[in-house]
């Protein structure tokens, strides 16, 4: 994979770091066999329409829904892997995650209430608890009718769900910004483009000079050579010359710490060396082939007088709309002529290591592989 990218890993930018390429992982569907020069350099393979989503990729936690957004006696319908579910607080107040279909005569739950920590069908007034069951059937006797229900946990300011078969795992990520920082915003996107595009997009940064002229980005001058370096075994690494170090968090986040001295602009050559710092959190839930759930927090470890001035919520949401609509534009794109059988991933480069190892892992992960590629622990 090394030869493929055409660059070196290295370890950090400290006197530690090494230099030394490791053996790339093979995979047969997207030949990537070992490379000897530039000339047989193979391509990552990803057109043609999206396929059914394997199962092996439900088996992880997943974010859906910020904490503050699922007040008592509030519904959050949300898609998730092509199933409509609906999430609710139950009567001890914690989370829940129900199918967003009444078992009676399949009416949408959401559009009904919460009685009693209890999500109510707007049709015949048939009641469910956080588990699934029936617990009221208005105007009849009660039958023992359950609707499917998924694992669900909150944790540090989000509620989670389980949506795979195998048994959930005991801990759930942590998310959480660095210590110093505090958290500005959280906004939700419903974007109609598939989810492994958008974390191509969100893991590539390459294209900030030319995609985002009108906002973060404008003024960059163009770099003679952008890299992002990382690990040999690893899903993060940090972007040469930008100060920007940046993770992808299985199964669908990416991690970023921007260093900066103004709004858009940057300083130094890495985010130590810079005195305030931005942090960005994007969680890409599928919630169909061509239907991304975003879920973004932004965090800073300065200005926190901005935390108390009215509507800069609101300013921090379109700033975040600008920026994802000069996206989105060319992930549209992207996706109308894959789907017609254009491939997404031809000839990668330096700067696409990370967005290629995200492409591996997935791959991997799909094909139910025991060993993924660039696991930490390994």
């Amino acid at each position: 994979m090394e030869e493929l990218v055409n660059d070196r890993l290295f370890q950090d930018r400290r006197p530690a770091e090494s230099d030394q390429a490791s053996p790339s992982p093979s995979t047969s569907t997207q030949s990537l066999d070992t490379v000897k020069n530039k000339s047989s350099r193979k391509n990552l393979k990803v057109s043609g329409p999206v396929q059914p989503y394997q199962p092996h990729l439900k088996n992880f936690w997943y974010p859906v829904a910020f904490s503050t957004d699922l007040k008592d006696g509030t519904m959050i319908p949300i898609d998730c892997f092509e199933e409509p579910w609906v999430l609710f607080r139950g009567k001890d107040g914690k989370p829940g995650c129900v199918q967003n279909t009444c078992a009676h005569r399949a009416c949408p739950l959401h559009l009904g209430s919460v009685n009693e920590g209890r999500i109510q069908c707007p049709y015949h007034g048939w009641e469910y608890s956080t588990d699934g069951k029936c617990e009221k059937m208005p105007s009849t006797l009660l039958l023992n009718v359950k609707i499917k229900s998924l694992p669900c946990s909150e944790q540090e300011g989000m509620i989670w769900v389980w949506p795979g078969s195998d048994p959930p795992a005991a801990t759930l990520p942590s998310l959480q910004p660095p210590p110093g920082f505090q958290v500005h915003a959280e906004i939700v996107m419903e974007l109609p483009v598939e989810h492994g595009l958008l974390l191509d997009n969100l893991l590539d940064l390459a294209h900030a000079p030319f995609t985002h002229t009108s906002t973060f980005a404008k003024g960059w001058s163009v770099p003679s050579l952008v890299k992002f370096l990382t690990p040999a075994s690893g899903l993060q690494g940090y972007w040469d010359p930008y100060p920007i170090d940046m993770e992808f968090r299985p199964p669908c986040m990416v991690l970023s710490t921007i260093g900066i001295s103004k709004p858009g602009k940057l300083e130094g050559q890495s985010t130590s060396e810079c005195a305030t710092h931005l942090h960005q959190l994007h969680v890409c839930l599928p919630s169909s082939r061509q239907k991304t759930r975003l879920l973004y927090r932004m965090s800073l470890d300065f200005a926190p007088v901005l935390k108390h001035v009215p509507f800069m919520h609101y300013l921090w949401r379109h700033f975040a709309e600008q920026v994802l609509n000069e996206d989105l534009r060319l992930v549209l794109g992207q996706q109308e002529r894959m789907i017609k059988g254009a491939n997404v991933w031809n000839l990668p480069v330096s700067y696409d290591k990370l967005g290629v190892r995200y492409r591996l892992w997935r791959d991997a992960v799909e094909k139910g592989a025991k060993q993924l590629p660039f696991d930490k622990s390994t």
